[in-house]
Order: C-alpha cells, then sequence, then structure tokens
C-alpha cells in the first residue's frame, strides 16, 4: 500500500506537482489522485515510470514508498 506522506514527498522533492507527474507518466491527475487515495493501485509500469520520473533509484525507497504497510497477518503466530 502507498505511503502518501513518503510519496508527496518525493513528488515535491523533485520539484513536480501531481499534474506535472501524472502527465510525464501518462495517465489524468484524476487517476493519480485516485491511486494516491487508496481507490486504486499502481501497477509495476506505473511505479517504474513514476520512479524514473522522480529519481528513485533505491530498491529499499521504493519499498518504503509503495509497500508501506505489512501485512497484518504476517506476524501472527498459530496457537
Amino acid at each position: 500500500m502507498l505511503d502518501k506522506n513518503k510519496f508527496r514527498g518525493a513528488v515535491a522533492g523533485a520539484g513536480l506537482t501531481h499534474y506535472e507527474l501524472a502527465e510525464r507518466i501518462g495517465i489524468s491527475k484524476n487517476t493519480l489522485s485516485s491511486k494516491i487515495n487508496g481507490k486504486g493501485c499502481f501497477d509495476t509500469e506505473q511505479i517504474d515510470r513514476i520512479c524514473e520520473v522522480l529519481g528513485i533509484e533505491d530498491a529499499t525507497t521504493k519499498a518504503h514508498i509503495f509497500l508501506s504497510k505489512p501485512s497484518q497477518n504476517r506476524d501472527i503466530q498459530a496457537s
């Protein structure tokens, strides 16, 4: 799941608006906004394009932005 704050920070850090980012990756601003707000998910191609535009190369940084919330069942151990 997307970490909105880290995503927005990366966009701002690249000196872009959401409209400019959407334009550069080939989606509408409304689609971008919906995905940021959890009403859809970015596919791997979109994530790759976003990271390219924002200059994000580090896999750990990508994971922190696009895979922010671990599974709630991951840490549950069988009784």
